[in-house]
């Protein structure tokens, strides 16, 4: 397959406070329009059923829940190989899900060209749909760096 495009994918269950976020993120760049166009995906909590987007894409931005064992609305990122390096020590909310997807993705040879994980310390994992104070108040940033990276590759955009 020859792999041209670029997608963002937000990962998380939204029903669970902050482990939603990349959900909530992928919502808001919905409100960009992007030349050229890239995808982005609602991967929610489907664990291995994100195989085939790891192989469809040369570039990839991934955002999540991650636990850096850090103050609540930490943000880092992490890039390629480092990201599985990263779950070695450390573990996001989806820690089994997502490292088995790029394990299997990097086995298969199906891992993207530029892999990056914009990973944003969780303040309450439970049962209520609307986000903690603080990683809502991040969510400009956490866009911004997405926006950023998107820069870095070429691709422009501008809000609707």
């Amino acid at each position: 397959m020859d792999k041209t495009q670029i997608a963002v994918m937000g990962i998380g269950n939204i029903l669970m406070q902050d482990e939603g976020i990349g959900v909530h993120i992928i919502k808001e760049l919905e409100k960009y329009d992007f030349n050229p166009h890239i995808a982005l995906i609602d991967g929610g909590n489907m664990g291995m059923d994100l195989l085939p987007f790891f192989d469809e894409y040369n570039r990839m931005i991934i955002v999540d829940a991650v636990d850096f064992e850090k103050e609540p609305g930490f943000i880092d990122t992490i890039e390629n190989d480092d990201i599985l390096t990263l779950f070695t020590t450390k573990m996001s909310l989806h820690h089994l899900g997502l490292k088995d997807v790029l394990s299997y993705a990097k086995l298969l040879d199906q891992t993207p060209e530029d892999l990056c994980l914009i990973g944003i310390q969780p303040h309450k994992v439970e049962m209520e749909i609307e986000l903690s104070q603080i990683v809502n108040s991040r969510i400009p940033e956490l866009v911004t760096l997405v926006l950023q990276k998107l820069k870095i590759w070429g691709i422009s955009c501008t809000k609707t």
